[in-house]
């Protein structure tokens, strides 16, 4: 779902390059206030995480693939404000380091996944966390975070390039559906997983929850590099049916040399913006 350059119209890299620029910023303010203590250590495992999850592409049809956005999971995970900035960071490093969404577009693939999608999961969370049902809230916060995603996206380059066909909109919104759903059940089973091995740790259990996270996402990543599907995602396939050419940027020797170190590259990067964005007095001592 990462947007690429040569696709994008100027007024909507503009309108919405404000809108990331600002929303980030005020995001960054209240991330101060809002992350809890006991949460700050998990941002860069979990930054991580979801980038090597990003990377993995899985069929969702034919010719057609899908990854995790991770937006939910981050969101439920650390809260909303702190998963905007983690999501940022992700996105940044995908697009300096992978080519993986333009860096011109890179403020359109933040407030599409970083804002919209961080949001969109967040509050059916939260709401149904109140009623005591949060796998509930979960699952169908990550689904309505990827499906609004899409449309924002599909939207954007729709009136950027003209291509309005309605019977595409249709497939690729199917599509974005088992994306979706497959997100939702990824992102309950990590988060269930999460908060048992942060349990266990809270107890005292011998156990360091952030060492398996870090594992995990070094299994992830390497599993993009070896096992995942080839075939265009939805955006792509959009893009590709729709007659509409993108600046190709990318590097697959880059992209398969450098990402087995992906995931400790972004731990390292989430580690230093987090000894900005929280202030020492709220880190555990």
């Amino acid at each position: 779902m990462h947007i690429p350059d040569g696709i994008l119209s100027a007024p909507i890299l503009t309108g919405f390059g404000v809108a990331s620029a600002v929303t980030v910023a005020y995001s960054a303010k209240r991330a101060e206030a809002s992350t809890g203590a006991n949460r700050i250590p998990l941002l860069g495992v979990l930054g991580a995480f979801v980038f090597a999850a990003q990377m993995v592409n899985v069929p969702v049809g034919p010719g057609v693939s899908g990854h995790l956005l991770g937006g939910a999971l981050l969101a439920a995970t650390i809260g909303p404000w702190a998963a905007t900035i983690t999501m940022t960071a992700i996105l940044l490093v995908q697009s300096l380091v992978f080519q993986d969404g333009g860096i011109l577009a890179l403020a359109c693939n933040v407030f599409n996944m970083g804002v919209l999608g961080v949001w969109a999961a967040y509050l059916p969370y939260q709401s149904l966390l109140k009623m005591g049902r949060p796998r509930t809230g979960l699952f169908l916060g990550a689904l309505l975070s990827v499906l609004l995603s899409a449309v924002l996206a599909l939207a954007q380059v729709s009136w950027s390039s003209g291509v309005m066909t309605q019977n595409l909109w249709v497939i690729c919104i199917g599509l974005f559906t088992i994306t979706g759903l497959m997100e939702a059940a990824i992102s309950v089973a990590a988060w269930e997983a999460i908060e048992r091995l942060e349990g266990r740790r809270a107890a005292g259990a011998p156990m360091g929850s952030r060492i398996w996270i870090l594992a995990a996402s070094i299994v992830v990543a390497l599993a993009g590099i070896y096992l995942a599907s080839q075939a265009p995602d939805v955006l792509e396939y959009f893009q590709e049916h729709g007659g509409i050419a993108a600046i190709d940027t990318s590097s697959e020797w880059l992209r398969n040399s450098a990402a087995g170190f992906a995931a400790l590259l972004v731990l390292y990067a989430l580690s230093l913006l987090v000894s900005k964005v929280i202030p020492r007095r709220q880190q555990p001592q």
